[in-house]
C-alpha cells in the first residue's frame, strides 16, 4: 500500500498489551505496526461460517479431551 494511502492514528494501550504485541511481532518477524495491522484486519475478516467452524472444532476437541479423562 502506498504511503499516501495510509493514515496515522494514536491509541492508548496498557504497557502489558504493548509488551504482548511486541513479543508477537518479534515471533512473527514483523514490525509492531505490521503486527497491529495484521491483527486488526484479521478481526474483520472472520465471517459467521469461520466462527461456526471454529466452534465446531473446539467442541470436537473438548469431546476428545473429555473421552480421555474418562478412560
Amino acid at each position: 500500500m502506498p504511503a499516501q494511502d495510509r493514515l496515522i492514528i494514536h491509541i492508548r494501550i496498557t504497557p502489558e498489551l504493548l509488551k504482548r504485541l511486541k513479543v508477537a511481532a518479534a515471533k512473527g518477524e514483523r514490525s509492531l505496526n505490521a503486527e497491529v495491522v495484521t491483527r486488526l484486519e484479521r478481526s474483520f475478516s472472520l465471517d459467521s461460517s469461520d466462527r461456526d467452524e471454529a466452534i465446531r472444532l473446539l467442541a470436537e476437541v473438548s469431546a476428545i479431551i473429555d473421552r480421555g479423562k474418562s478412560g
